[in-house]
């Protein structure tokens, strides 16, 4: 079980104050991580993820960054996670970033909002590609054997009804994973995203009750997926225990794509 040990390290995690993200920084923390910092808008969220995830390990050093990625031009969001994340680390390196924080908005492709499929791509797809440019490299200068893990999606395998930004945003973000662990595997640091099937979160709200009932159908396993189902899966990227895999998607969707 050393294998799946994270032991001494610090990761940073975009969005993991709720939901998906959240699970990511319980599995973490329960897998003996040293340091987690996590960006947040709320501090009312922060500090009940705070709580929550202290009962995984009440060792784990939390630090915190206040962002907003809807509000604030891209290239300042970058430069303040990557400046304040070197800054806080107690080790001065930081081992393991997972991009996670991400939206969706719903509308037909003849009427989608400019300003809303712009959202969806800043948030979902740039955002994750620079922040992955900006500490891969200070990874790589350092000699760090660093782990990388994009949030993707099934949608960056098909696409849904609605979710054209959404698909797009998934979809090259799956794709520029690919791209990025061919460049750095054999430099030390592993990149590879996780693609969540669906799982009842914020970003789910926004269906109907009808498309609800029909997705449920079409899952193998009969049910939504839970967010702690993905404490597992992260864990597993980001630890020795995968230390052969990169450029991988890794699917967790109860049967999803297999149907």
């Amino acid at each position: 079980m050393s294998l799946f040990r994270l032991d001494g390290q610090v990761a940073v995690v975009t969005g993991a104050t709720l939901g998906i993200g959240l699970a990511y920084a319980e599995g973490l923390a329960s897998a003996g991580i040293k340091q987690l910092i996590l960006t947040f808008r709320s501090q009312a969220t922060l500090d009940a993820a705070i709580s929550q995830i202290k009962q995984f390990n009440p060792d784990v050093i939390i630090s915190s960054i206040h962002v907003d990625f809807l509000a604030m031009p891209e290239d300042e969001i970058i430069a303040l996670i990557y400046t304040q994340s070197y800054a806080k680390s107690t080790t001065g390196i930081i081992d393991i970033l997972i991009n996670n924080a991400g939206i969706n908005e719903r509308h037909p492709v003849e009427s989608f909002p400019q300003d809303e499929f712009d959202n969806v791509m800043k948030i979902d797809m740039n955002i994750p590609i620079k922040l992955t440019r900006r500490f891969g490299a200070k990874m790589l200068e350092l000699g760090t054997r660093g782990k990388i893990v994009n949030t993707a999606s099934v949608l960056s395998f098909q696409s849904g009804v609605y979710t054209a930004a959404y698909t797009v945003a998934k979809g090259g973000l799956k794709n520029f994973t690919q791209a990025v662990a061919n460049e750095w595997s054999d430099r030390g640091v592993r990149v590879n995203c996780l693609a969540p099937g669906y799982v009842a979160t914020n970003l789910t709200d926004s269906m109907s009750d009808e498309n609800r009932e029909l997705v449920s159908r079409r899952i193998p396993m009969g049910r939504w997926g839970r967010c702690d189902e993905f404490r597992g899966p992260i864990v597993f990227l980001c630890s020795e225990a995968s230390s052969y895999m990169t450029g991988l998607c890794l699917v967790v969707d109860g049967g999803w794509l297999g149907r």
